[in-house]
């Protein structure tokens, strides 16, 4: 069975509502600038949005990993356990 994230850049519709109005863009994965944990975890861009935001999965989280979501500025915040709750997440919002 493929990953849910996998699932969802295949199907084009689906890939499309995230895009718009989720402002969550799959083909966008690079930040404008370095982006690290202090414990040295790894950290893989997964999407981006309009303002230069970037998501990215954290560390070994398996099929679930926590997703940190690093903004233009320099912020950054843990936003979801998980593929699952990132996209219900979007979805309420």
């Amino acid at each position: 069975m493929p990953s849910l994230i996998t699932a969802i850049t295949e199907n084009a519709e689906a890939a499309s509502f995230l895009t718009w109005p989720g402002d969550f863009e799959l083909d966008r994965k690079d930040h404008v600038e370095d982006v690290h944990l202090a414990s040295g975890a790894a950290l893989e861009g997964c999407a981006g949005d309009g303002s230069g935001g970037t998501y990215f999965f954290c560390g070994d989280g398996g099929e679930e990993p926590p997703i940190l979501y690093a903004n233009s500025e320099g912020g950054a915040t843990l936003v979801a356990i998980g593929v699952q709750q990132m996209l219900q997440l979007l979805l309420v919002a």
